[in-house]
């Protein structure tokens, strides 16, 4: 019987990979087909079965979707102000040029992980392009801190989505990882920074002619005046000058750029702060519950919108926020789904046995299988939601830290994106790298990233 369901799992996992990347249907349908083939081959009940996607999609969502909701749209409407391109900036005048991999590398993974992934590559982007061309740095050096960073903020800290997803499939509060997560996302993105920047700078990894497009290898500006939002392109004879002159004129101060995400933290550390220190009351327990956090910093957001975008500015924003964080809910409630699923099958046990021996395996096979479904599939989230529901139903059994199986999960899930991940190819567009640049920049980023976080979390066990 052991293993039979192993067997199982294996054939179901890569037939959900195998659904996405080649045959190209959606991670919604290939999860739920997933999920109701693995229980079916597994001995679970056709009633039990529909009871359990019912039920994980329904908990999933009651525990994170307010929270992804809210994260989605704060994120939108502080890009819309030009706060991200503000905190960048200001970080980049403390680090100087010479440190600027490590600005975009802990902006990203420690800032501004409340804005949605594909919306900051596309503004951030053209930032470090431009700053990589002023510092006469190749643009590697850039690409891939911020490959890493996107990686970092949205899988290892709060309130990354799929960090808030993460939470959701072991019902745990946001409070519970707050603190973990940066610990773990600063010093994992100083260290891969480091490590990066030393392969591509002083080893020589980096071949401009054939690691960039044309255009960008030869140190033009047509490529980065591609790859830069309309809305900063004054003409085709502006100077790169007065683009800089306009766009300072149009930023939000540093206080206003990080006005919501101070409400945030402010609310959700005090929430777990003062009551430790024997200060609690109906009100701090409201404000610091993370979905009123949330709100409170999504409430800011849109004031500021409002007032430099208008009435009618916000409210489009707002409606391509709730437009996009439509697919996020659908495909990680689904990922509940699956979850409930293999815990009906009796892995439990298996896993159990296979476990008892080592207490540092349970972290390892999390983080290979994010790993292995990140590299097939693309998503953080899905790669991530898929090991944690595999180790799951045993985490109390084994003493496990939660904390610890969730960020070994987030660790797995920031491997090995490819041609599988639609940001691999907007990446690519963005920065003017060829595909073997991209893999360069943003698969090897990530994947350094995620074989440091592995080894920190593991550390992290030994030591707890």
């Amino acid at each position: 019987m052991t293993t039979w369901l192993i067997v199982v799992y294996l054939v179901v996992f890569v037939g959900i990979a195998l659904l996405i990347v080649r045959v190209k249907i959606n991670p919604l349908f290939a999860l739920l087909l997933g999920a109701i083939g693995l229980g079916l081959a597994t001995g679970v009940s056709p009633a039990g079965l529909v009871d359990g996607l019912n039920e994980g999609f329904g908990q999933l969502m009651a525990e994170v979707g307010l929270l992804i909701t809210l994260g989605v749209i704060m994120g939108m409407l502080m890009s819309s102000y030009g706060a991200v391109e503000r905190i960048v900036e200001s970080i980049l005048s403390l680090f100087g040029r010479r440190g600027s991999p490590y600005a975009f590398g802990i902006t990203l993974s420690a800032v501004t992980p409340s804005i949605y992934y594909d919306v900051l590559l596309v503004v951030v982007a053209p930032i470090a392009r431009r700053v990589a061309l002023l510092a006469g740095r190749p643009v590697a050096a850039l690409a891939g801190p911020v490959a890493l960073g996107l990686a970092a903020g949205n899988a290892l800290v709060i309130p990354g989505s799929a960090m808030l997803a993460y939470l959701g499939q072991l019902s745990l509060n946001p409070g519970d990882l707050l603190l973990p997560g940066f610990a773990l996302a600063i010093p994992c993105a100083v260290l891969t920074v480091w490590l990066y920047v030393l392969a591509i700078e002083r080893l020589g990894w980096w071949s401009p002619e054939r690691d960039e497009e044309p255009a960008a290898a030869a140190g033009g500006t047509a490529s980065a005046t591609a790859a830069t939002p309309d809305r900063e392109v004054s003409g085709a004879g502006s100077t790169a000058a007065t683009t800089t002159e306009v766009r300072q004129r149009e930023l939000p101060s540093l206080f206003v750029a990080i006005a919501p995400l101070l409400v945030v933290l402010i609310l959700v550390v005090a929430g777990i702060v003062l009551p430790n220190l024997g200060v609690t009351s109906p009100v701090l327990d409201l404000l610091g519950a993370p979905v009123i956090a949330l709100l409170a910093g999504a409430l800011a957001a849109l004031a500021i919108a409002v007032r430099r975008k208008g009435l009618d500015g916000q409210a489009r924003i707002v409606e391509e926020a709730l437009e996009t964080v439509g697919t996020i809910l659908a495909v990680t409630a689904v990922a509940g789904s699956l979850g409930v699923v293999i815990a009906a099958t009796g892995i439990e046990d298996v896993l159990s046995g296979l476990f008892e021996a080592n207490p540092a395996i349970p972290l390892l096979v999390i983080w290979l299988v994010a790993a292995i479904m990140r590299a097939a599939i693309g998503g953080h989230t899905v790669a991530g939601l898929t090991a944690i529901g595999i180790i799951g139903p045993v985490v109390t059994d084994l003493g496990l830290s939660p904390a610890l199986v969730i960020l070994a999960a987030g660790a797995g899930g920031c491997f090995g994106g490819q041609f599988s991940d639609n940001a691999f190819w907007m990446f690519r567009s963005l920065f003017g790298l060829s595909t073997r640049g991209t893999l360069k920049t943003y698969t090897l980023a990530q994947s350094m990233l995620s074989v440091i976080a592995l080894l920190l979390v593991i550390a992290a066990d030994v030591v707890v």
